[in-house]
């Protein structure tokens, strides 16, 4: 399929539950703690696996102490995967309801060739270019694009047809290897 065969544009006009923003959050968080998690977690349970074998060895080679210190750090680590990103969903999807409280002003986004637009009703309130997006997510049910300074166009998946899906994933990739 051709450029000329795709009409434009595609609009998802699904809307986002308080369910979304938590996927969205914990997809985000993820993201960004990865590796320091893993690290985390790795640690923990090899200290924990280093204390187990003492303990039954009847050696005590480490103090209550840095016991109860790794194991902050690794509640700390556990709140940070887990707990954060469920409460900063719904606090985002607070916040969006909070901001559209009209009712008319139903949000849809607009996918073009080169650029994606943000409406609520008639009004455009953003328009953003293919050629400036640092990254794309998929989760579950969304469809995230990451602009710069940490923008986020988050779209629900069942909004698109499976084919609209693809053009716009293909016309995205082409505008950002231009």
């Amino acid at each position: 399929m051709n450029n000329n065969d795709v009409i434009f544009p595609i609009i998802n006009n699904k809307s986002l539950q308080r369910e979304d923003f938590v996927e969205w959050a914990n997809e985000i968080f993820y993201t960004r703690i990865k590796i320091p998690f893993i690290i985390v977690i790795s640690f923990s349970i090899l200290f924990y696996a280093i204390v187990l074998v003492s303990l039954v060895l009847g050696m005590r080679i480490v103090s209550f102490f840095y016991i109860a210190e790794v194991s902050v750090c690794l509640i700390i680590a556990l709140c940070f995967r887990f707990l954060i990103p469920k409460a900063f969903g719904q606090w985002r999807y607070s916040q969006s309801c909070l901001a559209n409280q009209d009712s008319s002003s139903h949000r849809e986004v607009f996918f073009y060739e080169d650029h994606l637009e943000l409406r609520a009703g008639a009004e455009t309130l953003t328009r953003l270019s293919y050629a400036l997006i640092k990254k794309i997510s998929l989760s579950e049910h969304l469809f995230i694009i990451v602009f710069p300074k940490r923008v986020n166009c988050i779209v629900r998946l069942d909004g698109f047809s499976e084919t609209d899906f693809k053009i716009i994933q293909a016309q995205i990739h082409r505008e950002i290897e231009k």
